[in-house]
């Protein structure tokens, strides 16, 4: 049926030079687009896990360095247990891949916000382009931020707060006496030469002949000289060892410290989320600002979701820093509502 040239056609309707028309895109071209974010997105997650696997074992000593720092200055050797024939490897496996994630993690947002700003106005693009560095830079100050001041904090009290547990009298009581063998030596008298003394060092000596001996004060070892090379042997500061030894498991370990690396990192992008709800008025900053007692509920609700283990230390050192984050992403899009309005009173 052809027109009726008396009826006004649907293209004639709307200006060709409608701003808001000539961004809008279909369901199609949200479907493109939502393909591109992704595949562009997967490769640069591919690209991550080449690097993160060539470099490995410098990834594995950066990861293992708060560690090895706090049992040092614990007075433990720093060291880290390898239960199964296959944790090392698997270790490294893991450890390369979640480095991957976590480095292609900027990339990774910026194709999200990219997919975001597809169905936006010009105007309200320039807005999500900063959201993509700002989030990018959160979550690196984020991961830092746990590797520098969290992590130590957290392995320092757990490395502390088990070597207080010390061993009780192990003597029997006078029923075990009968039911167990008498532990005591017999008694012998010895007569030795006077022991040599030995030489507490910070460094080995360079020149050490066979049968010279030492200690070496900052690894705490007992060191001995031998033809074939260097024997040592661990010590542990007091008269005897505590109950239970923070000898912790590399895999455990690991896990642990990249799942609290992802968890920082997403904490720290609220101030990003904080800004984009006011900014496009699903939520007010008056309405957050009045809910600020469900904004604490529900830090501490996200605190304990996010860390991967149960306990209240992570969590509060996570907790406080997103409520932090959430006053200053509120101060900041405060300061853009008041300048928005005084470019609308300006304009009117």
């Amino acid at each position: 049926m052809p027109d009726d040239p008396t009826l006004p056609h649907v293209s004639d309707a709307i200006p060709r030079d409608d701003p808001i028309e000539s961004t809008r895109m279909s369901f199609g071209d949200h479907l493109d687009e939502l393909r591109n974010c992704l595949i562009r997105a997967l490769i640069g997650v591919a690209l991550a896990a080449v690097f993160t696997f060539i470099f490995g074992r410098e990834i594995l000593e950066i990861i293992f360095r708060p560690l090895w720092t706090v049992q040092v200055a614990n007075g433990l050797q720093p060291n880290l247990q390898v239960l199964a024939p296959t944790d090392a490897f698997m270790a490294y496996m893991k450890v390369s891949a979640l480095s991957a994630l976590i480095l292609s993690m900027p990339w990774l947002l910026h194709q999200l916000w990219r997919f975001v700003a597809a169905g936006l106005y010009f105007r309200e693009r320039r807005f999500v382009r900063s959201l993509v560095w700002s989030s990018s830079g959160l979550f690196l100050v984020g991961v830092l931020f746990l590797y520098y001041i969290v992590l130590p904090i957290v392995l320092n009290f757990f490395i502390t707060f088990n070597r207080a547990f010390g061993i009780a009298d192990p003597s029997p009581s006078a029923l075990q006496r009968v039911l167990l063998p008498d532990p005591s030596p017999v008694s012998q008298t010895m007569q030795s030469a006077d022991p040599t003394p030995l030489t507490v060092r910070r460094d080995d000596p360079t020149e050490a002949k066979p049968g010279d001996a030492w200690v070496n004060s900052v690894t705490r070892r007992l060191m001995f000289k031998t033809p074939d090379g260097i024997l040592s042997a661990p010590l542990e500061p007091g008269p005897t060892s505590p109950a239970m030894q923070s000898q912790f498991a590399v895999d455990q370990y690991i896990s642990f410290v990249l799942m609290l690396s992802l968890a920082f990192g997403m904490a720290f992008e609220t101030p990003v989320v904080v800004c984009f709800l006011a900014w496009t008025g699903i939520i007010t900053t008056a309405t957050m600002a009045g809910g600020r007692r469900y904004v604490v509920l529900g830090t501490i609700v996200v605190s304990a979701v996010l860390t991967p283990t149960a306990d209240i230390l992570n969590q509060m050192l996570l907790a406080v820093p997103i409520y932090v984050l959430f006053e200053a992403g509120l101060w900041v899009a405060r300061r853009t509502e008041r300048r928005k309005m005084v470019e609308a009173n300006a304009a009117g």
